[in-house]
This record gives C-alpha cells, structure tokens and sequence, in this order.
C-alpha cells in the first residue's frame, strides 16, 4: 500500500523523526516531506550516512561494523548462556546453603540481578539479528517483529537498570564482609538478615525504577528511505524525553554515566583494602594467641572468596567508569557527535567488561569457596567416590605375619 505524498506540517511522527538519533549502525535519519508514495504507517526520511559527515572520526564506520558484528553475533551469544547457567547456579547453591544467613543473601540477590541485567542485554542484541530474519522474508512490512515490539511497547530497555543495582549490592557485600572482620562480635547482633532484606529492596527498587524512565527517551519509527527505497525501524526521541529533555540527560549521565559507577568503585576498592589488611592482621595474631573473638575459619574462608569478586568487580569497573567519565567530558563523543563511531565502540567495551563481571563470579566462588565447590560437586555427581579404608582386625593381622613367615 502507498499513499499520496505527506504534509509539510509536523505531525507527532515526524516531529521526532526530525531529532532523529543515529542508530547503531551509524546512519542518521533526517525527515522528508517531498517524497511521495510513502508506505502507509512509515515517515519519509533521508538516511545519511554520519562517516561522511565526521571523517575526522577515529574509528572508521566499517571498522566500527564490524566489531559490532562480532559483538551481537559471537560475544553476546558465547556469554549470555554462560551467564544465565552460572547464575543459576549460585542462586541455587546459596539457597542451600540457607537465606536465612546475611551473607547468603545478599550474594543470591546479586545473582538475581545479574540475571535481569543480562536478559535485558540479550534481548536489545538479540532484536537486530531478529528484525534483519523478519526483513529478509518480508522487505516490506512496516511493522516490528514480535521482539522490536514487545522491547519497545515495554521499555525492557529499563532492564538494564538491574547493572547498577547489582554494583549496588556488590557494594553492600562489601560493607557486610568489611564490618565482619573489623568488628567480628558487633557483627552478629547489629544487622539482621530481615534488615539486610529492606536494605537491599530500598536501595535497589529506585536504581531499577530509574532506569526504567531513562529507557522511555527512544520510541522506534518506521521510516522510508527515500534515497534507496528501503523501510528502517529506528530509534527517535520520545515524546516525553522532548518534555523532559533535562531530567532524563542528568539520569542517563550524571547519575548512571559517572556518579553510580563512581560511588560503588571507590567504596569497594577502600574497604577491600581495609578488609584485606585486618585479615593479614588477624592472622598473624592467630598465630601468636587464640582468642575467642576472632573470626572462624568459616568467615576467614568466606571473606577471602568475597574479596576475589570485589577484585574481579573493581577490574571491571575501572575500564567502564573511564570510558563514561571521557564521555561526560569530551562533548564530541555522542551518538550524533564527530566521534560516533569511537563513542559507539567504548559502549560495546562497556557492555563487553559488564558480562565478564557478572559471569565470572562463578568461578571465584568455586576457586576460593570450599563449601560452594562440594554443593557443587553434589549437585553434578563430580566428587570421586572415595571407599572407607578397610579396617584390619587382630586376627587378619597375625594370619598375615603367619602368612609372610
């Protein structure tokens, strides 16, 4: 179906069309009211494409294709299933082990949150790979496949709200770990597992909440390439991030770009350090004395697997912090800026060390946790099985000596 040509009076559409973002391809979408034959439901547009408007750019747009490429169809698919498994793995291992215990908790909360983080992640990378099956068999539906749309007509862009609570709740494991072996007695009485619970839930539920505002600043249109003929989806700004333009700046930026990740970083890079250097303290007061205040073997062990994932955390916290601090600050780097091609790579780096960090953490607690491996292994069926040594009686001994003699 076709239609006469459009008016030049704006409608909604067309008025979002005309602040068009580039997507992640590189290409930017400016509306055009001269063209005729316009497929029903779709917004005339020139697709230009932004490596000729910013040569200066230092990455190259086929160069930044390609590595798009390699992110959406080998990293993401290599990670996601990897992610999903492990963490239900901790999840179920620390359910064992009983939530009743602080610790416990908290841990299988993070496992829940890196959970949501990640199917938020697949399911925004899965949609190219989708709508390009749906283009393919149909090149000329001007509807979203059934993903585009559920992830457009839900924000489940939002989902990647759950990154910040999970650095949130790695922040709070620290704490907990921190306070344990500073003040191992107080520990015990001050805090409660149905505290540590609200904790959680209070701090998380806005992070999370917030997200989901910020994920309400693109709509997806359907535009007619006027120069190839072609139908492309993509992503213009909403109604209301044009309303409310300011807010949604500062939350995607300020509070998530740089004061989030700022936060969480340094608090648990300074109480790893203070964790660390009271655990090397303890020891060597072991060594000389025992005393009945001092940590377990249990907690000694516990904390020592912890401080691993805050290690692992702040490895891969350091690289995205910077790349959203140079983001804040070099105004050329954004979507529609000289360096998009730059700016839109730092963000699959970002997206990249985000997946390690919340798929590794598996590994540190089998590696460092004693008690997590052997729920492990009896899960799996992987202990050796190991048969009882023989007892020898009195007489099987002296009928050996008689044998032997």
């Amino acid at each position: 179906m076709s239609r006469p040509a459009m008016e030049t009076t704006l409608t909604p559409e067309t008025e979002m069309v005309s602040k068009t973002e580039p997507s992640t391809f590189g290409y930017i979408a400016v509306h055009n009211s001269s063209v005729s034959n316009v497929p029903e439901g779709c917004v005339a547009v020139s697709i230009h494409n932004l490596s000729n408007r910013y040569p200066d750019d230092l990455i190259s747009l086929d160069t930044f294709l390609m590595l798009a490429s390699i992110h959406q169809g080998v990293i993401v698919p290599i990670f996601f299933p990897i992610c999903f498994s492990t963490n239900i793995i901790n999840m179920v291992v620390f359910y064992k082990h009983g939530l009743q215990e602080r610790i416990n908790l908290c841990v299988f909360c993070l496992a829940v949150a890196d959970i949501m983080h990640l199917l938020g992640a697949f399911l925004t990378q899965a949609e190219n790979p989708t709508s390009i099956i749906v283009k393919t068999f149909a090149p000329e539906t001007t509807t979203l496949g059934p993903l585009g749309k559920t992830i457009a007509d839900y924000k489940l862009v939002g989902l990647y709200g759950f990154n910040w609570a999970s650095q949130l709740i790695t922040v709070i494991v620290v704490c907990e770990r921190c306070y344990c072996v500073v003040r191992p007695l107080k520990s015990q009485t001050v805090l409660s597992t149905k505290n540590m619970a609200g904790i959680i839930v209070t701090v998380c539920t806005p992070v999370v909440a917030g997200y989901f505002v910020v994920a309400t600043r693109w709509d997806i249109v359907c535009t007619f390439d006027s120069s190839t003929g072609s139908i492309v989806f993509v992503p213009t700004a909403s109604k209301f991030y044009l309303q409310n333009r300011q807010l949604v700046d500062i939350l995607n930026g300020t509070v998530y770009g740089f004061a989030i990740p700022g936060f969480c970083m340094t608090v648990v890079t300074v109480l790893t350090i203070i964790t660390v250097v009271k655990l090397k303290q303890m020891a060597k007061w072991r060594e000389a004395t025992s005393s009945a205040g001092a940590l377990s073997a249990k907690e000694v062990a516990l904390t020592r697997m912890l401080v691993g994932t805050s290690i692992l955390f702040i490895s891969c916290a350091i690289p995205v912090f910077t790349v959203f601090t140079t983001i804040l600050f070099v105004p050329g780097l954004t979507l529609n800026g000289p360096y998009h091609s730059t700016f839109s790579v730092m963000v699959k780096v970002c997206e990249q060390t985000n997946f390690i960090n919340s798929s590794f953490n598996f590994f540190v607690y089998y590696k460092f946790g004693t008690k997590f491996r052997e729920t492990v292994r009896k899960m799996f069926h992987c202990g050796r099985s190991r048969e009882p040594p023989k007892q020898t009686t009195v007489c099987q001994t002296e009928m050996s000596a008689t044998t032997r003699t």
